[in-house]
């Protein structure tokens, strides 16, 4: 049997940055990530271990008030916050003192951010390709003005009524880059005066073009990552439209045991959230 890692697999640059700074407040009293930092399970349980636990935004200003007079140090997430409730914030450590924001957004969220700000207007209709409640959609969606709209495929686009407005099209970053370039299409024969961001970040380009390789030429695939990741799911999806035999595990423990069975050869992949050591871990199932 033949076993083929991707490339590509495992944390991307901008989680990899927000994990080392992470365990580097390990050691640091009071420390907290504004909901959860990536979405992995296994390293989140990590943290909590280690005594930097999530906390939502309104329970901040309860914990500031029982931990006084000492300070607080927020690690904002990856996927971002939004534009409201970072604004209080920085208003609350700037009046307390004793607010210590570490602002880990990942730096392709922050661009959208910046798109959707300066970009927007009463005259535009922001359209944003992404997962409703993910939480980087609901922060980007926060710095769009004017109409705006969350799809999650080119049918809900159809539906739309932009009545006039200047489209302005963007994606989150971890999309299906396939659907995303149908809706761009879809648009561009539409509208003239359309306006397109491409978003979607390199990382999550080159892990779903390179997973879909894999998969089209292997037995069966293993695509390692949280359950509410959404770039891991995205990847199973693309993976399981060429192999249908595709499964999806957040650790070593839950691969079915009949699963490398007839098959020969194995792809695995993983969600730019998962650890290495996780993958090794399933890698030595067949050493």
């Amino acid at each position: 049997m033949e076993v083929i890692l991707a490339k590509n697999a495992g944390f991307c640059p901008g989680v990899k940055r927000a994990v080392d700074k992470a365990l580097a407040y390990k050691d640091v009293p009071h420390t907290y990530t504004l909901g959860a930092l990536i979405h992995n399970p296994v390293f989140l349980k990590r943290l909590e271990d280690i005594g930097i636990r999530s906390i939502e935004f309104d329970e901040i200003l309860a914990e500031l008030d029982a931990i006084a007079p000492k300070t607080m140090h927020l690690i904002l997430r990856t996927h971002g916050v939004p534009k409201e409730q970072e604004t209080a914030l920085r208003a609350l450590a700037s009046e307390s003192g004793r607010l210590d924001i570490i602002d880990m957004t990942c730096p392709f969220v922050k661009n959208i951010h910046r798109i959707a700000e300066e970009n927007t207007s009463d005259k535009t209709a922001f359209i944003h390709f992404c997962h409703k409640d993910h939480p980087e959609a609901l922060g980007n969606m926060s710095y769009a003005k004017g109409e705006k709209y969350a799809i999650s495929s080119l049918d809900e686009l159809k539906m739309l009524n932009l009545d006039g407005k200047i489209p302005i099209l963007c994606s989150q970053t971890t999309e299906n880059l396939v659907e995303f370039k149908k809706i761009k299409n879809f648009l561009k024969n539409l509208y003239t005066n359309a306006i397109f961001f491409d978003t979607i970040c390199s990382v999550t380009e080159i892990r779903q073009t390179e997973a879909t390789a894999l998969a089209k030429v292997s037995d069966g695939m293993i695509v390692i990552g949280g359950k509410n990741s959404s770039n891991t799911q995205k990847l199973f999806a693309l993976c399981k439209e060429h192999c249908k035999e595709t499964i999806c595990i957040e650790s070593a423990s839950e691969i079915p045991k009949d699963f490398p069975i007839g098959k020969q050869k194995i792809g695995i992949t993983a969600g730019a959230s998962t650890p290495g050591d996780i993958i090794t871990e399933v890698l030595k199932l067949w050493k």
